[in-house]
């Protein structure tokens, strides 16, 4: 059970900071997530992780994002990765071949379910 406490001891502040340091502004979901720091914490931790681990350079993992969001069909997330990836240095051609990328995974997957399904009623 979260304390006051607890609560306390979480700087929000400070965890909206090194945010904005590395997207250039503070997304929706984590400013919403600030009223609740315990929830903020745990989310940004996971972020944090992936955000400065080197394995995959930063534009590497925004293209990524981009595939993602794209694929997933959440415009809030596209925009946001859009807006960092620009500031990372990707042109308008990378930006869309990423789109393009994440959405034709998501046509392929809908067209390899169906496909199956399909090719079973043919079957019986």
């Amino acid at each position: 059970m979260n304390t006051h406490k607890e609560n306390q001891d979480i700087n929000v502040e400070e965890i909206l900071n090194k945010i904005e340091g590395y997207f250039g502004f503070v997304p929706k979901i984590f400013q919403v997530l600030s009223e609740n720091p315990p929830a903020l914490k745990v989310f940004f931790d996971k972020a944090e992780f992936m955000m400065v681990d080197d394995a995959l350079p930063p534009l590497t993992k925004e293209f990524v994002s981009i595939g993602a969001a794209a694929a997933l069909g959440s415009p809030h997330c596209l925009n946001t990765h859009l807006e960092v990836a620009r500031e990372f240095g990707a042109s308008e051609e990378q930006l869309l071949l990423a789109i393009i990328i994440g959405a034709s995974i998501t046509e392929t997957t809908a067209l390899s379910k169906a496909l199956r399904v399909y090719q079973e009623f043919k079957e019986k």
